[in-house]
């Protein structure tokens, strides 16, 4: 559901799984539809109704603007899909906690696409930290900014859309740091600057965690950051750059003083497509016949739109269609 620059990123990971056949394609605009379905050989394309309609279609992958994740996802949903869906989860908790409960009324799969959760550099990122490699974590700083490139700025800026750079990109770094540590913060204290058309441009968080340990996030869509995310602990340190999807960790050891004794790089392989991963899951978890993924829960998916809502609105950021 949706033709965009991101629906032809997961077609392209649809084609890499021998399990999987893109089969239909809807969008609200029939040129759109036809055009995608040309582009990317899909044999069947229409409206909405026509693609959720189909009964030979059994997963729903929801690739439409922030502000109808709600409103589309949900419609499969009454329609008996499975439904992979677009990050942000929702705009906020309400319209999570109603797809969460619809989804488990209906005995059907339901997960947040935030591709990064599955690459394998978090899964190994994971496992070093249950291994113990530095410790106990108890401070996370993520930088995760960039100049909007032209074909997103519709979306990210406009406020009609849900835009601005918590949604869009804040989502990666407050996701990785619940993932790292395990836990949903307590607290939060936040800031931003506002764009020209009010919605949030660059914003940092302060994220306060049940275990002790805190992060420190900043991002932004227009302005350059360096793309990195370090995890400190009590024995060393993770770091791992190009965070949005880096595939080169680095693994630093001391033994309780300021001087590094171990320094090594893990230097993993990743497909060049990384929504391949995502897809990986939903079809082992359907073959699997689970509701949802152990990756990526869904309550974790609901919490964090929470915190979200807590850090829009102390900021003052509220959409016109959530009043």
């Amino acid at each position: 559901m949706g033709a965009g620059i991101i629906a032809r990123k997961m077609a392209g990971a649809l084609e890499r799984n021998p399990r999987c056949s893109l089969l239909h394609i809807g969008s609200k605009s029939m040129e759109r539809a036809s055009r995608f379905a040309r582009e990317m050989q899909v044999p069947r394309w229409g409206n909405y109704g026509d693609l959720l309609n189909d009964e030979e279609v059994d997963v729903v992958y929801v690739a439409t603007t922030h502000n109808f994740h709600h409103e589309t996802a949900k419609l499969a949903l009454n329609h008996g899909k499975h439904v992979l869906l677009e990050k942000p989860f929702t705009v906020n908790a309400g319209e999570a906690d109603e797809l969460i409960e619809i989804a488990a009324n209906k005995g059907l799969f339901l997960m947040e696409a935030i591709w990064t959760r599955f690459l394998p550099s978090w899964k190994k990122l994971r496992a070093l930290l249950e291994s113990g490699a530095i410790g106990e974590v108890r401070y996370i700083d993520v930088t995760f900014g960039k100049f909007v490139p032209p074909q997103f700025e519709a979306r990210l800026k406009d406020p009609k859309l849900a835009g601005g750079a918590t949604l869009d990109l804040g989502i990666y770094p407050i996701s990785f740091c619940c993932d790292m540590v395990g836990e949903i913060p307590v607290k939060e204290k936040s800031l931003c600057r506002f764009s020209d058309l009010g919605v949030d441009e660059l914003s940092c968080y302060q994220l306060d965690f049940p275990s002790g340990a805190v992060a420190q996030v900043s991002t932004s869509y227009n302005l350059w950051m360096e793309d990195r995310a370090v995890i400190y602990g009590t024995k060393g340190a993770l770091i791992l750059n190009d965070f949005g999807g880096g595939n080169v960790i680095q693994v630093l050891t001391h033994n309780g003083s300021n001087t590094v004794e171990n320094r090594e790089e893990i230097v993993l392989s990743h497909d060049e497509n990384g929504f391949v991963y995502e897809v990986d899951e939903v079809v082992g978890c359907l073959d699997q016949g689970v509701p949802e993924s152990s990756v990526i829960p869904l309550k974790e998916s609901r919490d964090i739109m929470e915190l979200m809502d807590h850090i829009r609105h102390s900021f003052g950021l509220v959409y016109e269609f959530e009043k």
